[in-house]
């Protein structure tokens, strides 16, 4: 009955925005624009950079100029859409065509000016590093949080970036071939892989492999995200798939509060003053959503119920004129229970399985930026992570009752294994950076302290009936394998001290740019040392045009179940070789077109040996190739256009006498066309298409029987091949509707995001129905997200 009623609300705030008159809303009080414009190396401000700002709806231009402090204030702007430039003689200029002008707030908006350079920034980002990854992507706070498909999660946004593939339903995703736990990701630069909810440890084999479901981050809590998918600078290692760097967003100048509803749950936030300090400023973002809310409304109540909850509080403290504090805590916490209701609902009762998952994620940041001189900065980051997860697997027994027996009579078999996965973080890392007579230098430490306590229990023999046909058995008559508590059961408790650190110049001559670095690090996990060169190369001959290339060596350390699944396992880092050329061409001031070429050897690739005794080892080898092209731009103002397709090709040799397989993430070709619709200041429409080739397929043989006579049926699925084949691949379509007015003193957001709207089989994945040995594909639902966000500024 309550959930009733909260779709009954939800439809009612829906008709009351869209058709309540236009009397109510006649005199929408004006608001302001805070400019702070830095630049991009030093974060000194820059004075008198001219700044034009046009309404969109009358044409009306208004000119201002930045002061000593980069910082110029307009005050009194009607609520709207406004585009906005910067030029200053010796820096690129700047063109962003959509800054949102929100009734009764001053809302600051930053941005980041690159001297001595003739390049033309494309229309719909900020300039990212040159000396980094030639490839590498900006998105600022309006593009993620109102991207179609997007709905209530900013990773969802990044659809449509070089060598990404997502499939539009969850926020993990893969790039060129890799997985999503290769993706190494930072908030406000501190590494936190906690970023995703339900990254399952036990469950279906799509859940564990798949990187989690839903990011801990509110739509309007990240104010910006770069991502590149290869190539970066040696300020960064750990991971070798992508680099994304998330920027939590600051408060703004006046206060504001924010209430934001859809189906899964509710969120809560402030933005504004704090008070310390003369500019000194915090955001507070606290969320709780149930997803068994959002699945009931969509006819999916055999998934379970995922509950989750995320407060995300970040101060920014001036202490002078050249110091700033910040100050970013994350407190994430989640629960995911299955039981046997979700299995009577479950068709054919194709999954018993019971789940019982928890975990509750912490970390607390302190970041000391300083200006040590004109052309000089300095930045210290002091943080402490903690972890705690446990996930645990039962099995029910629908068959072993008569037909049409209710939920409450079924056997169960509960927490059958359980693991427990407890981490502590601590860290220190510092960061210089300088322009010189040659261009810039950087150097930077890492200290981090991490201690693991990690358990697996299994309660008494285990039947599984997937396998590989190299797994262990009793004999090779047996068609299942068992999981014995001798075999599964481990536990390790260990404190290791990593170390690392780089040093990086970038070279200026002329038209050229040339980036060298070095990165030294230990690993204590994988008691290794080594260093990691890396290179970069870019020349720009003239405004529409710039080549690139990258190439360096890029180390991954083995995850932390895989050195915790048993104590033979003496796992190193894998070795990935990358390099990469590209070129960015500009055929007008409103248009990119992005292309990039890479290669990639993968050496000691960490596989699996046994499933029966959670064995690892670097034994796999491979190589990654393919092509990047990305283009966007402006139509004419107000409807944007990207587009984009990657190739790739990835293979690899698990060393155990199969040779070369296609990688386990690698899809052939994925591509994405998308457009943005600002049709005036209130009505926004955006839709996006996406094609996905096939992830590798595995070939099978399904025994019959294999418990023997007097025994339950049961059948088993024997992998003889792995990544053999491909499976069929998969078109989505994504529509969504923003829609935004004030209200008296309220502005009111209003979105309907469609994931899905031609309910296409967007996943590849199966599961193996061992009651009646078939195969079961994942029928993909048409997801409706329907949200509404109220902010009061005073």
């Amino acid at each position: 009955m309550i959930d009733e009623i909260k779709r009954v609300i939800s439809l009612l705030m829906w008709g009351f925005v869209l058709v309540c008159p236009d009397l109510a809303i006649a005199d929408e009080a004006p608001g302001e624009l805070t400019f702070i414009v830095k630049n991009t190396i030093t974060e000194q401000p820059i004075a008198n950079v001219r700044i034009s700002i046009k309404e969109r709806e009358t044409a009306a231009t208004y000119t201002v100029v930045t002061n000593a402090q980069g910082k110029v204030v307009v005050a009194r702007l009607d609520p709207g859409l406004y585009a906005i430039s910067l030029e200053k003689n010796g820096y690129t200029p700047l063109y962003e065509p959509s800054i949102r002008v929100v009734t009764r707030k001053n809302i600051k908006v930053e941005f980041a000016l690159k001297e001595d350079s003739v390049e033309v920034v494309e229309v719909r980002t900020q300039q990212t590093n040159l000396s980094g990854s030639g490839s590498s992507i900006y998105l600022n706070r309006e593009a993620l949080r109102s991207a179609v498909g997007g709905g209530a999660d900013p990773l969802l946004s990044l659809d449509g970036l070089p060598g990404l593939a997502s499939e539009s339903e969850f926020a993990s995703f893969s790039v060129r071939g890799r997985g999503p736990r290769d993706n190494l990701l930072f908030v406000d630069d501190f590494p936190f892989d906690k970023a995703v909810h339900f990254d399952a440890t036990l469950g279906e084999e799509e859940d564990v492999g798949g990187g989690g479901r839903f990011s801990i981050f509110a739509p309007n809590v990240i104010s910006s995200a770069e991502f590149s998918p290869g190539g970066w600078n040696a300020a960064y290692g750990g991971r070798t798939a992508s680099l994304l760097k998330l920027d939590v967003a600051d408060g703004n100048p006046s206060p504001s509060a924010s209430f934001r509803y859809d189906l899964a749950g509710v969120e809560v936030g402030y933005d504004g003053p704090i008070g310390l300090t003369d500019d000194a400023t915090m955001l507070i973002s606290a969320r709780r959503l149930n997803f068994g809310d959002l699945f009931e409304t969509i006819d999916e109540l055999d998934i379970g119920e995922p509950i989750l909850r995320d407060v995300i509080a970040k101060s920014f403290i001036p202490l002078s004129d050249k110091h700033s504090l910040e100050v970013l805590l994350i407190d994430t916490y989640e629960e995911y229970t299955r039981d046997i209701f979700n299995v009577f609902a479950s068709p054919n009762f194709e999954d018993a399985a019971l789940l019982d998952f928890e975990q509750d994620s912490d970390l607390l940041g302190l970041t000391l930026s300083s200006l040590m001189s004109n052309d000089a900065l300095w930045t210290n980051r002091l943080y402490y992570r903690v972890s705690d997860k446990k996930s645990s697997e039962g099995e029910a027994f629908p068959d072993l009752v008569p037909e049409g027996s209710p939920a409450t009579s079924f056997p169960v078999r509960e927490d059958i294994i359980t693991i427990t996965e407890s981490e502590k973080e601590s860290g220190w890392r510092s960061d210089f950076e300088m322009t010189n007579q040659w261009g810039v230098f950087s150097a930077g430490l890492r200290l981090t302290q991490i201690e693991l306590d990690y358990k697996t229990v299994l309660d008494g023999n285990w039947n599984r009936y997937v396998y590989d046909s190299d797994d262990q058995r009793e004999s090779p008559e047996q068609r299942y394998i068992v999981l014995t508590p001798e075999n599964i059961n481990a536990s390790t408790s260990e404190k290791e001290t990593n170390y690392a650190g780089y040093i990086d110049q970038v070279f200026e001559y002329g038209d050229w740019e040339f980036g060298t670095g070095l990165r030294w690090e230990r690993d204590g996990f994988a008691d290794e040392s080594f260093a990691s060169p890396r290179l970069s190369v870019n020349w720009q001959p003239n405004q529409s045009i710039r080549y690139f290339a990258s190439a360096g060596l890029f180390r991954q350390s083995p995850r932390y179940l895989q050195l915790a699944a048993n104590e033979s396992n003496d796992l190193k880092t894998e070795k990935i070789t990358h390099g990469s050329v590209g070129v960015k061409y500009y055929p007008s001031s409103n248009w990119a077109v992005l292309t990039e070429l890479y290669t990639q050897n993968l050496d000691n690739l960490v596989v699996d040996l046994d499933r029966a005794s959670g064995t690892f080892a670097n034994l796999g080898e491979g190589r990654s190739y393919g092509l990047d092209i990305v283009a966007n731009g402006t139509i004419f103002e107000g409807l944007y256009a990207t587009a984009s397709y990657s190739y790739n090709d990835a293979v690899v040799d698990r060393k155990d006498g199969r040779g070369e397989v296609t990688a386990d993430f690698s899809r052939k070709h994925v591509a994405t066309f998308g457009l943005t619709w600002e049709i005036n200041d209130r009505w926004k429409v955006a839709g996006r298409y996406k094609y996905l080739s096939g992830r590798p397929d595995d070939e099978f043989v399904i025994h019959a029987n294999v418990l023997g006579p007097g025994e339950p049926l049961r059948f088993s699925k024997e992998i003889t091949q792995r990544n053999i084949g491909r499976q069929s691949g998969a078109s989505l379509l994504n529509v969504r509707i923003d829609y935004r007015r004030a209200l008296g003193p309220v502005d009111v957001t209003a979105f309907l995001d469609i994931i899905n709207l031609t309910a296409a089989s967007s996943g590849d994945e199966t599961e193996f129905d061992y009651r009646r040995g078939v195969e079961v594909k994942d029928e993909s639902e048409t997801e409706p997200l329907l949200g509404l966000r109220l902010d009061y500024a005073w």
